[in-house]
């Protein structure tokens, strides 16, 4: 089930909606002018979204009226009810010149499309907001989008999420995704050392951070030891991968045969 919207996001939302009409705007225009999606907008006008206190500034900007009038509201919230742990490789994340994603089950959270997440998050609609939210980083100007390395598990390709037409389109956005600052490799299972599971290895100002799921919560970590073991083990896995040009072939095959 998912969350129910707190009074004072839904009071926030509608006193933004009421604001963004007086402009004369539209929900796609005033998202374009802040830089996020339609609905990223629309979650944040229905009060399913929490919204950073940076993000509510650049709206009373965009929409021309006095400085705290939204601000105000922002107080009335709620605290983040994002876990501390993922509070903290959030930051990590958004700041990365450099990210290397190792994933064995599912579609890093960074290449789902909004119907996957919303699979994997069992519909929960802030939830799904919040993990497009967070790939605006692949699509920002300034800073540039962060260098993005994917090596995945074959197994992650053949877990039905949602039903064919869902993974169809998961399958083929991964395809789409690869470019100049993005590679992603597939591993087949019966290579893959799998020794130390899924983590990723972030490179942001200058240091390496690691950030690995545990069955109660995730970890993140920048000891020496921690992130030598997780870069030695990187380095095994990608060795093991397919290349490039072999893996793309090999998700577009795999969506062709198994998602139609």
């Amino acid at each position: 089930m998912g969350r129910v919207p707190s009074p004072a996001l839904i009071t926030l939302g509608r006193q933004i909606r009421r604001y963004r009409d007086a402009a004369g705007l539209r929900q796609r225009e005033l998202a374009d002018l802040l830089g996020y999606s339609e609905p990223w907008m629309s979650a944040l006008e229905t009060g399913r979204l929490l919204p950073k206190a940076d993000q509510i500034a650049a709206i009373e900007e965009a929409l021309h009226i006095p400085a705290g009038i939204l601000m105000e509201v922002c107080k009335q919230l709620d605290i983040d009810p994002t876990p501390q742990w993922f509070r903290e490789w959030r930051d990590v994340e958004t700041t990365a010149d450099v990210l290397r994603w190792v994933e064995l089950s599912i579609i890093p959270g960074l290449l789902q499309t909004e119907d996957y997440a919303s699979v994997l998050l069992g519909g929960d609609k802030a939830a799904v907001a919040a993990r497009m939210e967070r790939q605006q980083i692949l699509t920002r100007e300034s800073p540039p989008p962060p260098t993005l390395h994917f090596v995945l598990d074959e197994a992650v390709l053949y877990r039905g999420r949602g039903g064919p037409k869902v993974m169809y389109d998961q399958l083929m956005h991964l395809v789409d995704s690869v470019g100049p600052r993005l590679t992603i490799q597939v591993v087949r299972s019966d290579v893959n050392p799998r020794s130390l599971g899924a983590y990723i290895l972030a490179t942001a100002d200058g240091r390496d951070v690691a950030y690995l799921e545990t069955a109660v919560r995730g970890l993140v970590t920048s000891t020496q030891d921690d992130v030598s073991i997780l870069s030695c083990a990187w380095e095994s896995v990608r060795s093991f991968a397919m290349p490039q040009h072999e893996s793309i072939d090999f998700i577009r095959r795999t969506a062709e045969e198994r998602c139609i």
